[in-house]
């Protein structure tokens, strides 16, 4: 008898085990095949002012913005915005996603990491919009003189640069309690700056 137990014991674990790690890989999978877009990217400001205030016409000159230039000097200028998400499942797998980390990068370099806990569940053909912010010391990006007029000119140009400023997201799924995040970061944009509503 006490056998039998052990048996049943073994068999019910056996099941439950198989029957986690083929959830987590179906989670996987469904992570893997959902879209990923900017829908948007709006309210960005450089040094507390919006973007659309540099913009005269005639060039952008750093230095005649008193704020601005004394920023410059104290290698302490922010960048922040807002981003909007829009998340797809196309597949036949209901997605369900607990937390994601995302990450800014500006030319290949991580200059911003943050964490969104919001519970989606995306059934087929389903999308959700998930809002993101960041903020970032521009001068912690690169220690290059001319970075911060590099950011300007590729703000106002028509042609964006890719890989200029990448945004890459880390999602997770829920399992016993638990946070399964997906193996690697996902790209979503490589464009960033090309979204922004100026």
């Amino acid at each position: 008898m006490k056998k039998i137990r052990l048996l049943s014991g073994v068999i019910v674990l056996s099941l439950v085990i198989f029957g986690c790690v083929a959830s987590k890989r179906a989670q996987v999978e469904a992570l893997a095949k959902c879209r990923y877009d900017i829908q948007s990217v709006n309210s960005m400001l450089v040094g507390g002012k919006s973007v659309e205030s540099f913009d005269t016409g005639n060039g952008i000159n750093l230095a005649s913005v008193p704020s601005i230039a004394l920023a410059i000097l104290r290698k302490d200028l922010p960048l922040e915005a807002n981003v909007n998400l829009k998340i797809t499942n196309p597949s036949q797998t209901t997605a369900a996603i607990n937390q994601f980390k995302y990450l800014i990068e500006i030319q290949g370099n991580p200059v911003f990491e943050g964490t969104v806990d919001e519970n989606i569940r995306l059934t087929t053909n389903e999308s959700s919009i998930v809002p993101l912010s960041f903020k970032l010391n521009l001068f912690g990006a690169d220690k290059k003189d001319n970075y911060v007029e590099k950011i300007f000119d590729e703000l106002f140009k028509r042609e964006k640069s890719d890989n200029f400023m990448t945004l890459k997201i880390k999602p997770s799924f829920r399992i016993g309690g638990n946070n399964i995040y997906y193996p690697t970061y996902i790209t979503v944009d490589t464009n960033l700056l090309k979204k922004l509503k100026i």
